[in-house]
């Protein structure tokens, strides 16, 4: 059942399979001429028995069984086909092989020098983003972790009547807003008591916020 299961993963093996490319029939995704559609990986697979291809001088055959991978009898820069039949298996190495035979040493190692570039290109912007993205969280966490401390302080400083106008207008009948916005104003009388920044308070709230009490509260209600 496992096995069953680990060739549907990496063959799309199931019991309608589609026809072979050498019939005509072309997958979606198959423009890129490297692209190897599954029945045709699992047609090679259970042909080559899951061993990589490569025959020595000497007729002995390569016994990889691991990091094999599909290769192309002729190169796909020279108009491989991928079919059953123009397809098989290699190991990596013997991959590396046959293409250095086909294009050249030099050449070969120019195009690996590049997908290294590449792939540290790649590797670098990935850990730029996911170091942009921690930073950004750790700032979100931080403002959150301040704005609440400093509402909570604000709640503690308003509650208490000794030292805030809050608690004073509300017995006015201020509404919290209003309240809370004339205290900020009292922020730029830093040395007044808290009776001159009560007085200061109502005298810079609206009018309609003034009617609404006849009288101020000797004490918070």
């Amino acid at each position: 059942e496992l096995v069953h299961k680990l060739e549907q993963q990496k063959f799309a093996k199931s019991a309608r399979s589609r026809p072979d490319p050498s019939s005509g029939w072309v997958p979606r995704g198959a423009a890129n001429g490297r692209h190897v559609p599954a029945d045709v990986r699992r047609t090679v697979w259970q042909r080559d028995g899951g061993q990589c291809t490569f025959v020595s001088d000497r007729g002995q055959r390569c016994e990889a069984r691991t990091r094999l991978e599909f290769e192309h009898v002729d190169a796909v820069a020279r108009g491989g086909q991928t079919t059953t039949e123009r397809m098989r298996l290699r190991c990596r190495a013997h991959n590396q092989y046959t293409a250095e035979q086909v294009f050249g040493v030099g050449f070969m190692e120019r195009k690996r020098e590049e997908a290294r570039r590449r792939a540290a290109a790649k590797r670098a912007t990935r850990e730029a983003e996911q170091a942009r993205k921690a930073r950004e969280v750790e700032q979100a966490r931080e403002a959150r972790e301040a704005a609440e401390a400093s509402e909570r302080a604000a709640v503690a400083a308003e509650q208490d009547p000794d030292r805030s106008v809050v608690p004073w207008l509300r017995a006015l009948g201020v509404s919290a807003r209003e309240a809370r916005a004339a205290a900020e104003r009292c922020e730029a009388l830093p040395a007044a008591t808290l009776e001159e920044r009560v007085k200061f308070a109502v005298s810079s709230l609206a009018p309609t916020c003034v009617r609404r009490s006849a009288q101020v509260a000797s004490s918070p209600a």
